[in-house]
């Protein structure tokens, strides 16, 4: 997780769906859209993860989706990683 941003370990799911799993986990901090984006653009390919449209990642057969809620500088960041569609 970027340093800035803390875990919200209570609001996590995560179990396997019959086309592969699906994890969904929030983080909070005082920074800004732009920052997460650049962070993740950066560290993720590191860990085989390729940028994707819009703010996805795409590693394997899996998409990791980055959402954001809430006005930057008080934002919540949810990431999805779930089974890749076969039209991808």
């Amino acid at each position: 997780v970027m340093p800035v941003l803390e875990p919200v370990d209570s609001a996590g799911i995560e179990f396997d769906a019959p086309s592969g799993r699906i994890v969904e986990a929030y983080a909070v901090g005082a920074t800004d859209r732009a920052s997460v984006l650049e962070f993740y653009r950066e560290t993720l390919p590191q860990l085989g993860w390729r940028e994707g449209a819009g703010n996805a990642f795409l590693r394997e057969d899996e998409t990791l989706q980055v959402d954001f809620f809430g006005p930057d500088g008080e934002l919540t960041v949810r990431f999805t990683v779930s089974p890749t569609a076969a039209a991808e």
